[in-house]
């Protein structure tokens, strides 16, 4: 099946997928601006299939979960860190989507879609921060371990000695 098709099918599917969840959300909680955000979002993620324009999928990534994280499920409340979750995992959908429809991407959108998520969480009612309190270092310290790894090529070593000893078997 050719590209240009299949993203127009994958972008029939979305449509489809979005009326039926804006359909249920407003069975339960009504209309709120929450579903215009949801519908707008995935609008433009259903035109970046279409016409597979990354461009597209930028905003609708970050309106749609934006959209997502409003919401009121019962266990959100009303706590407003789950508008910075939301924004952060729209940052991080950009990035896997792209992946996922061209198996290749850039890497940029993870970097503000973690520091939000992790912002999130930190502040979420879940108090996660004191968890990031006491393990942020520890995260330094591994991130310092590979790249010295990386840079003296012992990680390449060890992968390079066990592809090696696959050939010799």
């Amino acid at each position: 099946m050719k590209r240009e098709r299949k993203g127009q099918i994958i972008a029939g599917i979305i449509l489809i997928i979005i009326g039926i969840s804006i359909s249920g959300i407003r069975l339960i909680a009504g209309f709120h601006q929450n579903s215009f955000l949801l519908l707008l979002g995935g609008l433009f993620i259903a035109a970046y299939f279409y016409k597979d324009s990354y461009g597209l999928l930028i905003p609708g990534c970050i309106i749609f979960g934006l959209g997502f994280s409003s919401t009121k499920f019962g266990i959100a409340g009303n706590y407003s860190q789950f508008n910075t979750l939301g924004l952060g995992l729209g940052f991080i959908g950009i990035f896997v989507i792209d992946l996922l429809n061209k198996g290749k991407t850039h890497w940029w959108p993870l970097i503000p879609g973690g520091i939000l998520v992790m912002a999130g969480l930190s502040s979420s009612p879940f108090q996660l921060w004191r968890y990031f309190h006491i393990g942020w270092p520890i995260l330094v310290i591994l991130l310092g371990l590979w790249i010295i790894g990386e840079s003296t090529g012992l990680l390449k070593k060890k992968h390079k000695d066990n592809e090696d000893s696959n050939k010799i078997d």
